[in-house]
């Protein structure tokens, strides 16, 4: 443990490696020609992250489902083997592997660099790209500053974790961000998220709120790991991803559990309304410049007496505001949590400090599931 503290304690002495990053959008990408070696659910993730955020241009997108006059979301498209770079793009060019599976990298890097490009990085290689928020507004804006004005309150989250992996990934997340930039964290695979095999949730599964359902993954999941279960309760408030689950929950209700209930809504500290972002699968958020409206709640004011065993939350930012709506629910209850902790930078401290305002006794644990600040899930249980 001591090791872990201090070197947390030791990033505190280093604001240079904030204010001159070498991961960084504008010193990898900027004033350069973009090029992007993939098509699919990672490129849009770029285009949302990176490119609309930053008001960046790609040149290409280069992925072996194109052929040659195809477009990708309006940028032309190439298959690797029609593509032919000229002198300038090979020595000056950037191109981006959007592609999230790594088994592939190898293979993509080996023919960008026959064909002759100097400058290839993964979407990973930037600190940007892992941030659910603008790194240049809201608390980014404060700098390291915002890092030193809450160092009493980071070195008292981690002093509540209860195992060595845990201060781990919670030294490296913050190092992510006070350094601004991408560092690996231990992880487990995807396939346990919110399930963790090594921690014993001691309320188990029976009765399961599921908060941002999105199309059902995390509710096939516990079906997968446990079978059917009691009685399970999902919150989506993106219309097109609740379509597809009602869809999947009205089909398989019966193996699922012995009562499914969706609701259209978001998760919120108070019922009330919220322009939201959707439209992109899983790239969904409350924004001002949202084109739709979606109702939030309060997890204590609509599901009295439900008793739950686990709660379960990824809602894009919301996460602590949705846990002061059901602090209600989770007194009477004491249920299991498991909460995402990776939206923006101080969820990682606050989250955990909420939990432990509460004083019912919570046991703390951090688990990660994408090597990177992504997914990273805090643990709850009494």
């Amino acid at each position: 443990m001591q090791d872990h503290r201090e070197r947390l304690l030791q990033l505190f002495d280093h604001p240079s490696l904030f204010n001159n990053p070498t991961n960084c959008v504008h010193n990898l990408l900027g004033n350069k020609k973009i090029i992007l070696y993939g098509g699919g659910r990672g490129f849009i993730g770029f285009s949302v992250f990176i490119l609309k955020r930053y008001k960046l241009k790609v040149h290409a997108v280069i992925d072996i489902k194109f052929k040659s006059g195809d477009a990708c979301c309006g940028v032309p498209a190439f298959s690797p083997f029609d593509f032919s770079p000229t002198n300038d793009e090979k020595e000056n060019a950037v191109v981006v592997v959007t592609v999230g599976k790594t088994q592939y990298h190898e293979e993509i890097f080996n023919c960008l660099l026959q064909l002759g490009f100097k400058n290839i990085i993964t979407a990973t290689d930037i600190y940007e790209y892992h941030l659910c928020h603008d790194a240049l507004t809201g608390i980014g804006k404060d700098g390291f500053d915002y890092y030193v004005v809450n160092k009493d309150k980071i070195v008292a989250s981690f002093d509540l974790f209860k195992d060595e992996l845990s201060r781990e990934i919670y030294v490296r997340f913050i190092q992510t961000h006070m350094q601004r930039k991408p560092v690996r964290i231990p992880a487990d695979v995807p396939e346990s998220q919110y399930f963790s095999p090594d921690i014993k949730l001691n309320k188990g599964v029976s009765r399961f709120i599921n908060c941002g359902a999105y199309d059902g993954d995390t509710v096939r999941l516990l079906n997968n790991l446990h079978g059917k279960t009691e009685a399970i309760v999902c919150f989506e408030p993106d219309p097109k991803n609740f379509d597809v689950l009602t869809q999947y929950l009205c089909l398989n209700h019966i193996q699922l559990a012995r009562s499914v209930v969706a609701f259209p809504c978001g998760v919120f500290s108070h019922n009330t309304q919220f322009r939201f972002a959707g439209g992109n699968g899983t790239i969904s958020v409350i924004s001002e410049e949202g084109e739709s409206v979606i109702q939030c709640v309060a997890l204590d004011k609509v599901i009295p007496g439900f008793n739950p065993t686990l709660i379960n939350m990824d809602v894009e930012g919301a996460e602590l505001e949705a846990l002061q709506g059901a602090e209600a629910l989770i007194r009477e209850s004491k249920p299991d949590l498991a909460i995402s902790v990776y939206h923006l930078p101080n969820h990682i401290w606050d989250i955990p400090l909420f939990v432990e305002s509460l004083k019912l006794g919570y046991n703390l644990f951090l688990r990660n599931y994408t090597s990177f600040i992504t997914d990273t899930v805090l643990y709850s249980t009494i």
